[in-house]
């Protein structure tokens, strides 16, 4: 539901370069603000040496192991790992094991340690690499730290005390010594920074720019990698001081995408930046050309006009405020604005696939039966009314079939008041899948958003894939019943999804209930369980606001709840 929201920064571009005298492409191509990284492999123990080939990168036993260990397909043909491998990254924690980190700061368990937290950072890593980048986990205190030297990025996570500071600064000072050292490509492009250590931030490196001794040619010639490496120091710490592991990940995915090789996850861009160079002036020319009437249309509405003026103003990155400030104007016209652009034309030459890591195992049996395709659909059906007999015992006959108590995707998950309805269509073996959910507008105002998901079982039993027009943008989904309450007191959903016309993947999981409230403390310890076997963590969680009195759904009025339902029961 947030695929949309990245394009309209690029559209701001388009748009006022086709209104009478508009001078906005000058001035957004001069001070672009997106960026998109890459990195080199180090090696040697005290000093760093580029390698010769960043594919022929060797892995540790380790860390071998330990990429090994967090895939759950058995299938993984450990001979072909090294060929895979693009980078490394070391992730540096306090020796001692019981601090707590920030971590986890909206989820309904408390901050893990920093240890806790870099073990599932170096997961995600994975998952969002598609297993090229590894992540090992260190403490000063460990016999063998020559990763923290030889690694493409190390970041270090909350070391506070004397030993593990002093650790910390010889080693930042080893990697930026050996980096002034070895001037090639190879040796300039590595990556380190300081995370909630003090207040020092121990000067980042990205690629060939060092805080601590800044060329000019970063400011003189933003065209440059330095000038490149500015940007991502900027972009990356942001993201790291947001402590999710999404955003964790997404920062290290833009420095080996920038310096490395590409990285699916973050290979394209629809912004105006540095990288793309006269690119930019091509795809604002193109979406003048192809999709002009759109433009004048919205420029000629001031709905429309305020929404491009309103996203030009923030981090399109953030996928929450941008999508926050669609909502805010959601008209037709935007609408058809990106489906021009996007799926009709493909500006931008996007393309993306449906995340495979992890590989999320179905639940194969329920109530003492093998899982079974239409069992699958009834647990999706879960409690809504109406549904006959495609719905299973125990189904309350309820106005939604699920409401999400928690979920853990950083972009979907923090909207209040989110209710699912899953129903059969009304031909042939596909359902429909409604999510009715809440959003507080920039200016304050709380409005009901609503999708429409067109959801086909697949071979699997337990396992769906859905699709969706948002906002003039198709998104693909797989979807996986994890397990589910054999009463229909809760659900476990794993999903990951694409929208390849913006060149965007997804990953997230969600925690059901009939009436949005978290499960009784005696299920949570197997639910918890549940979601480790998904790669997520219960600290990754976002807490659900699914008060029905509070100010907001007040303010918002009754949801909209069969807007599409008491259609597709006809059509199908």
């Amino acid at each position: 539901m947030t695929m949309i929201a990245a394009l309209f920064g690029f559209l701001a571009a388009a748009a006022y370069a086709a209104s009478p005298g508009g001078g906005f492409v000058v001035s957004s191509f001069i001070i672009p603000t997106t960026v998109r990284p890459n990195t080199i492999v180090l090696t040697s123990s005290s000093v760093l040496h580029p390698l010769p080939s960043l594919h022929g990168t060797k892995i540790s036993t380790r860390s071998k192991a330990f990429l090994l260990q967090s895939q759950n397909d058995d299938n993984i043909d450990t001979t072909t790992l090294d060929n895979n491998i693009i980078g490394t990254v070391a992730l540096l924690v306090p020796s001692s094991s019981d601090q707590l980190s920030k971590f986890g700061s909206k989820s309904p368990v408390q901050p893990p340690s920093h240890r806790a937290a870099a073990e599932q950072l170096a997961r995600k890593i994975k998952q969002f690499s598609d297993g090229r980048v590894v992540a090992q986990v260190v403490t000063p205190s460990d016999a063998d730290t020559s990763s923290v030297l030889t690694s493409n990025a190390l970041i270090a996570l909350g070391l506070s005390s004397p030993q593990d500071i002093q650790f910390l600064s010889q080693t930042f000072r080893k990697r930026r010594t050996a980096g002034e050292e070895q001037q090639t490509t190879q040796s300039s492009k590595m990556c380190q920074f300081a995370v909630d250590c003090g207040g020092n931030n121990y000067a980042p490196i990205v690629g060939p720019y060092d805080e601590a001794n800044p060329s000019v040619l970063a400011t003189i010639a933003p065209f440059s990698d330095v000038a490149a490496g500015k940007r991502l120091v900027t972009q990356m710490t942001d993201l790291f001081e947001k402590q999710t592991s999404d955003e964790f990940a997404l920062a290290l995915m833009l420095f080996f995408n920038r310096f490395i090789e590409k990285i699916p996850w973050v290979q394209h861009s629809i912004d105006v930046t540095w990288e793309k160079g006269f690119r930019n002036v091509n795809e604002i020319y193109a979406m003048i050309t192809k999709c002009g009437p759109c433009i004048t249309k919205c420029l000629a509405d001031e709905n429309c006009k305020a929404c491009i003026s309103a996203l030009d103003k923030i981090d399109t990155r953030d996928q929450v405020a941008s999508y926050r400030t669609v909502v805010s104007y959601e008209s037709e016209l935007l609408r058809d604005f990106s489906l021009c652009i996007l799926q009709k034309n493909n500006i931008f030459g996007c393309s993306a696939t449906v995340p495979k890591i992890p590989y999320v195992k179905p639940l194969s049996s329920f109530r003492g039966k093998e899982m079974s395709k239409d069992t699958a659909k009834g647990i999706m059906i879960g409690h809504l009314e109406g549904c006959g007999d495609a719905a299973l015992e125990g189904c309350r006959e309820l106005d939604v079939s699920w409401k999400v108590t928690c979920g853990a995707n950083v972009a979907y998950d923090q909207f209040p008041s989110q209710n699912q309805l899953f129903y059969p269509s009304a031909k042939g073996d596909s359902m429909w899948y409604d999510p009715v959910f809440r959003v507080e507008t920039i200016d304050k105002r709380n409005v009901w958003c609503k999708r429409h998901y067109r959801v086909r079982s697949e071979k699997v039993p337990g396992t769906f894939r859905f699709s969706v027009l948002d906002n003039g943008v198709t998104s693909d989904e797989f979807w996986t019943i994890v397990d589910c309450a054999e009463d229909l007191s809760w659900v476990v959903f794993h999903y990951a999804g694409a929208a390849g016309a913006v060149g965007q993947r997804y990953i997230g999981g969600l925690i059901c209930t009939p009436d949005g409230a978290l499960p009784p403390q005696s299920e949570l310890e197997k639910i918890w369980g549940v979601l480790r076997s998904a790669e997520i963590e219960p600290w990754e969680l976002f807490v659900v606001d699914n008060n029905d009195s509070s100010p907001g759904a007040l303010e918002a009025g009754p949801p909209p709840l069969d807007f599409y339902r008491k259609t597709a029961s006809v059509i199908g």
